[in-house]
């Protein structure tokens, strides 16, 4: 029976589709029945998220717990179903430079956004938020939380299972940005599970979306949007939240600023930057610095389109 599956799954592309929509699916909607647990334990998953997560032992439990339970969803399909290495999954380029590269790109771009809204506000205060009676050796602790526990952590399991996992296992057999638009609508509507729903913050985090679908596809590197990721992110927490253990070190508070700049500034600034990414694709840039990653693009793009097709 398993091997008759296995045959059926190889041949057809709607069942790899189906397969792969539902394992993406899993790895992000196993957070609802966490969420039910957690408040069996008195711990409200639901009011302890973005900026007003609050760094308790509880919440940075089911935290990590979410995480590895959605690692272990993608582990075991790659593993079983599609019997691939985990490996295989966009981790074939340096790290570090990497990473680094991606997380300056991603802080400039969300920087820029905040620029905007800026300008345009009619007023804007600065709260600082570290005391300088917070001991050194405790807020180096709670920053190291901040950056690898969760800055890196949240983008690094929402990079493997809406880019990495289906991207690797659907290019070979159907159009990329298919998958892409598949994977910004999952990676949208589940932001929303624990966010209010408003057009303009849907519309940001399905561009967005794209973009780390482009990203990966055209470096073959999951540290590449993992970076930039964080580095949206890191921006985001460290200006705009109040928590300084959860990273916060200025509060930017702005107002008077137009709902329409508010709502789509950002989604016009991220535009600009996709079509930037695809001007370098044909530039051949992603080929001069990620060669390795790319040769099964290199060799798609080379072979006759039946040796595709299934």
């Amino acid at each position: 029976m398993t091997e008759k599956l296995k045959k059926i799954h190889q041949r057809y592309l709607a069942v790899k589709m189906i397969t792969v929509i539902v394992i993406v699916f899993l790895s992000v909607a196993i957070l609802l029945p966490l969420i039910k647990i957690a408040e069996q334990f008195g711990i409200n998953i639901r009011e302890n998220t973005g900026l007003n997560f609050d760094v308790s032992i509880g919440n940075v439990f089911f935290f990590f717990l979410f995480g590895i339970c959605s690692i272990g969803i993608i582990w075991l399909a790659q593993k079983y179903i599609h019997q691939k290495m985990f490996s295989e999954l966009g981790f074939k380029s340096i790290i570090w430079t990497t990473l680094f590269i991606g997380f300056v790109i991603g802080a400039i771009l969300v920087s820029l956004e905040y620029l905007v809204l800026i300008v345009n506000a009619e007023t804007v205060n600065y709260l600082p938020i570290v005391s300088s009676n917070i001991p050194i050796l405790t807020y180096l602790g709670y920053y190291a939380y901040f950056l690898i526990g969760f800055i890196f952590w949240n983008s690094f399991i929402e990079e493997l299972g809406t880019r990495a996992y289906p991207i690797e296992n659907l290019k070979n057999h159907m159009n990329p940005h298919i998958i892409f638009t598949l994977m910004g609508l999952i990676f949208a509507l589940g932001h929303l599970v624990l966010n209010d729903f408003s057009l303009g913050y849907f519309t940001s985090l399905f561009v967005a979306s794209y973009i780390y679908s482009l990203l990966y596809y055209y470096s073959g590197s999951i540290w590449l949007s993992v970076g930039m990721h964080s580095g949206v992110n890191w921006v985001g927490f460290s200006f705009f939240g109040t928590n300084w253990k959860l990273g916060a070190i200025y509060n930017i508070e702005i107002s008077g600023v137009s709902n329409w700049i508010v709502e789509y500034s950002n989604v016009i600034i991220q535009l600009v930057f996709l079509l930037f990414v695809v001007y370098l694709k044909r530039k051949g840039f992603f080929e001069s610095y990620f060669p390795e990653s790319n040769q099964d693009i290199i060799l798609k793009e080379t072979k006759p389109n039946n040796v595709y097709k299934k």
